[in-house]
């Protein structure tokens, strides 16, 4: 969607990481499945693992409110129960963190009177990499994943948090450490189903 992908003189595909904004549309697309975003699948199970059942600290997961629509054809009980099964001690909905985000930017809008929502990192990248001059439009909110794994290390300092989602955005901002240390691993709906099977 935003040229981040071109082909080399001997057809083979190349990404352009200086204009990819990791929405995630390539990776979808591709119909050999040539293309595959980090993995920290390995990651969260060590976490859960080196927790020693939530002994040594305690494991958030951090929900998108997506889930539901994830698991449509699965009792959501069943789902949050199979997320508690597989050791952490409490569930999150990131939705809560939403809540926070949408106050502080209602306060920032009404400084600044024009604003660019900080939620999405796939929109975020994208005013940074395609607009630049734009760029100071955007909040200085931090995400709701950010936000509410920060409230939570807040209240428990020893934390491990693990956001769970549809979006491959969030592993980008997390790569790039722009989550102030909150989160400690970003999971894909498609990783959870692997860690259930």
């Amino acid at each position: 969607k935003v040229k981040a992908i071109t082909m080399n003189e001997d057809k083979s595909a190349a990404i352009l990481n200086e204009k990819c904004i990791s929405c995630g549309a390539c990776v979808y697309q591709c119909p050999f499945g040539a293309i595959s975003d980090k993995s920290y699948i390995t990651k969260a199970v060590r976490i859960l693992k080196e927790s020693d059942h939530n002994r040594r600290y305690k494991t958030y997961a951090v929900v998108a409110p997506s889930l539901g629509a994830q698991y449509a054809d699965v009792e959501m009980g069943r789902v949050l129960g199979g997320l508690l099964k597989l050791g952490f001690y409490y569930l999150v909905e990131a939705a809560w963190g939403a809540d926070f985000v949408a106050y502080l930017e209602a306060q920032e809008l009404a400084e600044k009177g024009s604003l660019y929502s900080s939620c999405c990192p796939a929109f975020v990248s994208y005013v940074e990499t395609q607009h630049p001059e734009q760029a100071d439009k955007i909040s200085h909110t931090p995400s709701p994943m950010v936000m509410i794994a920060k409230k939570i290390k807040e209240e428990d300092h020893d934390a491990r948090v693990v956001f769970i989602g549809p979006c491959i955005a969030k592993k980008h901002e997390f790569r790039l450490g722009k989550t102030q240390g909150s989160v400690d691993c970003v999971l894909t709906f498609e990783e959870l189903q692997a860690l259930f099977d």
